[in-house]
């Protein structure tokens, strides 16, 4: 008999002894009984369900059933539930009402204790819009302030939401000091998505930086598009590059300037937790202070791999300084430049990157090599 297991789980038999730890209630109860009690939420609030969202959840509880599940017979759990939760991610992309938004976000009180965590919640355009015939959609301040009471009393044994992306939703500064106060007390979002919103400008992510600087476990913040001049750019450097735990910050298409370039920059030699920065599109190119910043911010900093800087238009001389710090930088194996820079310099900022990847590999292989002798 070998001694190696199995990679599929055998279906028990009539008189097998049972695991402890296979859940008394699998996903396809769970989903049915979390689905009944939204209708009941929606009906106190006398407004309809989520047509798309019940059919998710219909569609997801049929994937559960045993006799149609085969990727695995029984749902078994792990040291923070099953080991393969439901792929249920919660996109609502439809107007919604403050009475519709309320009802969905109260219903995650609801949400299986035995699942791991809640993957992903993404809102796109569900708010905002003033000028629909419909019902009145919730504002995007209004939205903001709703998933800010769940996100500061989420927890690892509740939804435990990982991802959540808020997009072009109309949320404004108000809206941004709700998620802000958020931050300081939740410990479970990884990764935060509040592009479009072109109404958050500077003081909203004043706001937004101001509950980030306390929070140590969100990974990565999106914030294109969003308004953002200068001042907000200094205020990134102060409380989200200075004194975060992020690992990426995405940037492009807002409007930093030189001076607000200059505030990120300056924040970087503290930053030990950065691994990509996204500055594309931000009206700083030309500006040589800011490129000298940018450079000596890069060559100060041990923690960046990946850098964004195109659609940046950079004379001659701001992107000689970016290729003679890159030449200094191993550890940075992507940086994107606007195309239309002289093509010698083009040319040898992306032979330098290909060549900090190549001995990444060289050196792995030889690594690899010392381990088996």
């Amino acid at each position: 008999m070998s001694g190696k297991a199995s990679g599929k789980a055998a279906k028990p038999g009539k008189n097998a002894i049972k695991d402890p730890n296979i859940l008394s209630s699998p996903p396809d109860k769970e989903i049915p009984r979390y689905r009944a009690k939204y209708e009941q939420i929606c009906a106190r609030y006398k407004v309809a369900p989520v047509d798309k969202f019940v059919k998710k959840l219909n569609k997801e509880a049929v994937a559960w059933k045993p006799e149609t599940n085969d990727r695995r017979f029984e749902y078994r759990m792990g040291d923070k539930g099953g080991d393969f939760p439901p792929n249920l991610p919660l996109i609502f992309n439809e107007p919604m009402s403050y009475a519709a938004t309320k009802a969905v976000i109260d219903s995650f009180a609801f949400w299986p204790s035995n699942w791991k965590y809640m993957n992903i919640l993404s809102i796109w355009k569900c708010w905002g819009n003033t000028n629909s015939d419909e019902e009145p959609q919730c504002s995007g301040d209004d939205g903001a302030m709703v998933v800010h009471e769940f996100l500061k009393t989420d927890t690892a044994d509740t939804c435990n939401l990982q991802n959540l992306e808020l997009i072009m939703n109309g949320i404004t500064p108000k809206g941004c000091s709700y998620l802000g106060r958020a931050l300081t007390q939740n410990e479970c979002l990884k990764y935060l998505n509040l592009s479009h919103n072109r109404d958050i400008g500077d003081d909203g992510v004043t706001a937004l930086g101001e509950g980030l600087k306390w929070n140590s476990t969100l990974e990565i913040l999106k914030l294109e598009y969003c308004g953002i001049g200068w001042k907000g750019g200094e205020d990134i450097g102060r409380n989200i590059v200075r004194a975060s735990s992020l690992k990426e910050l995405h940037l492009r298409g807002n409007n930093l300037g030189s001076k607000g370039v200059q505030g990120i920059s300056q924040a970087l030699a503290k930053n030990m937790t950065l691994v990509h920065l996204d500055l594309a599109d931000n009206c700083f190119g030309i500006h040589l202070e800011a490129i000298e910043a940018l450079r000596d911010g890069i060559e100060t900093n041990d923690s960046l791999t990946s850098i964004d800087l195109n659609l940046n238009s950079l004379v001659p001389a701001g992107a000689t300084m970016l290729l003679e710090v890159l030449k200094s930088k191993p550890k940075i194996e992507v940086f994107h430049i606007y195309e239309r820079v002289e093509d010698d310099l083009f040319e040898q900022i992306i032979q330098e990157t290909r060549a900090h990847v190549d001995r990444k590999k060289k050196g792995a292989k030889k690594g690899g090599k010392k381990k088996k002798e």
